[in-house]
């Protein structure tokens, strides 16, 4: 990796852990997901880069890929278990940071045993480890606190504008024998809860990011979606940021029907499977030669 490549995730980094910072920082019970959304995503633009992907906010047990809505508004419920997953994108150079806020004291200590398997983790990872080994160690982490992980959502490689970029931290040993290399840069994440230990997909798709270049002839919205196409490629986006440009609802129609054709990814809102609570907590890291850099550090 050259040093302005490494520079740039190390600026990504610091501006998606400091956005991630400020809404843990502002959250609190009856704030609604939109306001949330909107001070993490401007946050990122208004420090030099643009988010990665939609600011996630998965509550109780809700795992993954919920963000705000474009006309069902949301609140922070009492007692509730709130993960936040941010993403900043600097040149296309990424990174990807999530943390849990409880404001159910029950919670309180499945999280840290989420923060203590992200820890061992990132501090037992060096070239030539089986990504298998690093789940162990989560897995083992979280067990030792009466926990589970859940073992379909993992970690995972980042490249230039591809978040998932093919390779998988799984949060078990899964057997893999893939092995970490030198100059990847890669999201590890734990999710750990108190229920069945997968998640499945909802009804709920808030979430999506191009497969392809878009074959935009009949769709009502063909210029505003290969726009959309040069301003994302292939980094997820949501009709929330575009309400105010567009009329979202036929938005949603087009959307629909790319997906239909298999050109879009629509990532369904994750839930439990046993309806358990989930926390979740990440960082992206760089192999460096000599040293694994957490880019996701708060200032």
């Amino acid at each position: 990796m050259d040093e302005e490549a490494k520079q740039l995730y190390i600026k990504a980094g610091k501006i998606a852990a400091n956005a991630l910072k400020k809404a843990i920082d502002k959250i609190y019970i009856g704030m609604s997901l939109e306001e949330i959304c909107n001070l993490v995503e401007n946050e990122i633009i208004n420090n030099g880069a643009v988010p990665a992907f939609p600011c996630n906010i998965s509550i109780n047990n809700i795992a993954a890929h919920n963000t705000a809505d474009f006309e069902i508004i949301e609140y922070i419920p009492k007692n509730s278990v709130v993960k936040i997953d941010v993403g900043a994108s600097c040149d296309g150079y990424l990174a990807d940071t999530a943390t849990t806020v409880c404001f159910n004291e029950n919670f309180l200590r499945m999280d840290e045993f989420a923060k203590k398997a992200l820890k061992y983790a990132i501090e037992s990872i060096k070239p030539g480890k089986k990504t298998s080994e690093i789940g162990r160690i989560i897995f083992n982490v979280a067990k030792s606190g009466g926990f589970k992980v859940i073992k379909n959502l993992s970690g995972h490689s980042i490249k230039r504008n591809l978040l998932h970029a093919g390779k998988s931290i799984p949060n078990f040993d899964d057997g893999s024998n893939e092995r970490i290399e030198r100059d990847e840069v890669l999201a590890i994440e734990p999710f750990l809860t108190n229920g069945y230990g997968m998640v499945e997909d909802s009804d709920t798709v808030r979430i999506f990011s191009f497969k392809s270049p878009p074959r935009t002839k009949g769709l009502k919205h063909a210029e505003f979606i290969n726009e959309l196409w040069k301003e994302r490629f292939y980094l997820p986006f949501c009709v929330r940021w575009y309400k105010d440009k567009i009329n979202a609802k036929s938005l949603m129609e087009d959307l629909t029907m790319l997906m239909q054709r298999n050109e879009l990814i629509g990532y369904n809102v994750l839930v439990e499977t046993g309806k358990g609570f989930v926390v979740q907590e990440e960082h992206t890291v760089i192999i460096d030669d000599d040293e694994v850099i957490v880019t996701t550090i708060f200032e």
